[in-house]
């Protein structure tokens, strides 16, 4: 990077980053504004209330399973209609879209549930199930009428709310509680609805507009259709083909290339797969029903063995990507055994420092004219909410494994793959005419070969994150495109290891600005390491490299 230019692109992309998406996501916690209670705390809340207004004692072979779970149909809605502000001030101190969902298992196998607001600490919210049997008793054979008439009374009587607040829809949920809706206006056509059932159940939901609803059900379906049209089955079928290559260019790479870091992948991920346990059972869980343990278990199972699969393709698409480049004449991964490795490396690191800048920069701009082109809003996704992690400050970890094996799949194989099928078509044309076709053979029409190589990976790419809680799908989609191009000319120009770099911080710095914003104190300080981790990472690298080579052994692993 010997131009200026590359500085003062990488100063913008910084400054744009800082001023549009750091300061206004940090700034409620600079002011003290959004604390939140850690999930221990949650915990000790939901048993004193449990002990304290229903005489429960937990006793021995008792546990508690806590859960952050919210409502991402409301917060989409409240960001396509921009209800944030009027939410905040009027209906989250009481009413929160998301909670601590405290599940208390008690020994006789019964399960009540304390939903404990995230800043507050204040229950908002409870359910005592009884029995464990997977629900709710059903509804009680007596007509809605003399059940609601009761709800309204036990309300007002036992709990102090103001009955007169609060109008019947008329009839009950699945398990036999009263709804009543809020005549308190002020989220556009959403409405706030209680669920009760006098000493058994008193909880809340966001009842949404149908139109509403089918468009987010619409928006989804699409999105799954194209993750596995899109991603999954290119992804199977690159999983062949990087097989195939990894033995067909064997003689110009090695098959210990890419060892240590599939391997890495895979223990990272796996290892922040059972971290995020609760985030599993988030996905089978919501607002008002009781998380499963066993699917939880049986999801972490899945995706272990789903990880496997990726760090194989990930091995396999380090050699066959490899061999891929060399046998075209292209050097983009350096070895461990060059002289100057651990150089190339530290260059590595302060290119992906620069580009990561630049290109957070970027998003953040495409991301605010799609914003207003495409009308986007946003859901949330509490199954990756660092809330329910038991350790969040190795969210990090993700940043690694994302720039490990999406550069080494996507870019340096796919790319690579692609343009090896096009240059063997290109030579299997026959020459013909004159200065038109030598020009189409030489240097510009090698750019554009690459350009056209370039797209069906990151298309690929593309697909493979469109499944994210950001409406319409479109969004995520021309985002990705543009970024992955810009990430596939940063390969193409600085290297592999550039971009892993740059992958990496980028993610990183994603990541520091949720640890940072989401008022747990004691993830202030993984916020800040993990954004110069990359460098610590490299310099080691770098040292002992050197040490190696200095010994007289550099070995000949990658």
């Amino acid at each position: 990077m010997r131009s200026s230019k590359w500085t003062v692109a990488a100063g913008i992309g910084l400054l744009i980053f800082l001023f549009m998406q750091v300061l206004p996501a940090i700034a409620p916690a600079i002011r003290g504004d959004a604390a939140s209670i850690s999930r221990g705390e949650a915990k000790r809340i939901a048993f004193a209330y449990a002990a304290d207004h229903w005489g429960t004692d937990p006793g021995k072979g008792s546990d508690a399973s806590i859960t952050h779970v919210g409502d991402d149909r409301m917060a989409a809605y409240m960001t396509k209609h921009k209800l944030s502000d009027e939410y905040d001030r009027d209906w989250d101190a009481r009413y929160p879209t998301d909670v601590y969902a405290v599940d208390l298992h008690a020994a006789d196998g019964s399960v009540d549930r304390v939903s404990v607001h995230m800043e507050t600490g204040e229950v908002v919210g409870w359910a005592r199930v009884g029995a464990a049997s997977g629900g709710v008793d059903k509804a009680a054979a007596r007509d809605v009428e003399a059940l609601t008439a009761e709800a309204l009374s036990w309300l007002k009587t036992q709990l102090g709310f103001d009955a007169g607040a609060w109008e019947p829809v008329g009839s009950l949920t699945e398990g036999g509680s009263v709804i009543l809706q809020s005549r308190k206006s002020g989220l556009s056509d959403a409405h706030l609805q209680l669920l009760v059932k006098p000493g058994k159940v008193l909880l809340y939901r966001y009842a949404l507009p149908a139109a509403f609803t089918d468009e987010i059900a619409h928006q989804r379906k699409i999105a799954d259709k194209l993750s596995m049209t899109g991603f999954l089955l290119p992804q199977i079928v690159m999983f062949v083909l990087a097989v195939i290559y990894a033995a067909a260019c064997r003689g110009w790479t090695s098959f210990k290339r890419g060892l240590f870091l599939s391997a890495a992948f895979f223990l990272m991920y796996a290892g922040f797969m059972f971290n995020l346990r609760p985030g599993l059972r988030a996905s089978s869980a919501d607002m008002n029903a009781i998380a499963s343990d066993s699917g939880a278990t049986a999801m972490l199972i899945v995706n272990v063995v789903i990880l496997f699969i990726q760090a194989l393709l990930t091995y396999f698409a380090a050699v066959g990507g490899d061999g891929l480049w060399r046998a075209m004449g292209r050097s983009l991964w350096p070895r461990w055994q060059d002289a100057d490795y651990g150089s190339q490396v530290k260059t590595a690191m302060k290119q992906g420092y620069m580009l990561a800048v630049i290109l957070l920069g970027a998003q953040t701009v495409i991301l605010t004219g799609l914003g207003l082109l495409l009308g986007s809003y946003y859901g949330s996704d509490p199954s990756q909410s660092v809330y329910n992690m038991y350790y969040p400050w190795l969210l990090p970890l993700l940043a690694w494994c994302a720039g490990i094996s999406e550069e080494i799949q996507t870019r340096f194989f796919g790319i690579g793959l692609v343009r090896k099928w096009l240059d063997a078509l290109r030579r299997s044309k026959p020459a013909g005419g004159t200065g038109g076709s030598n020009a189409a053979s030489g240097t510009g029409g090698s750019r554009l070969v690459t350009v056209i190589a370039v797209l069906p990976a990151t298309a690929v790419w593309a697909f493979g994150h469109v499944g994210y809680a950001v409406y319409p799908w479109q969004t995520r989609f021309i985002e990705l495109m543009i970024v992955g191009a810009l990430f596939a000319w940063f390969m193409l120009r600085f290297g592999l290891l550039a971009v892993i770099f740059a992958h990496v911080v980028l993610d990183s710095a994603l990541m520091a600005v949720q640890l940072l914003s989401d008022g747990l104190s004691s993830d202030n300080i993984a916020g800040i390491v993990s954004v110069f981790l990359p460098a610590a990472i490299a310099m080691l690298i770098a040292w002992l490299h050197g040490r190696r080579r200095r010994g007289g052994s550099l070995g000949t692993t990658a």
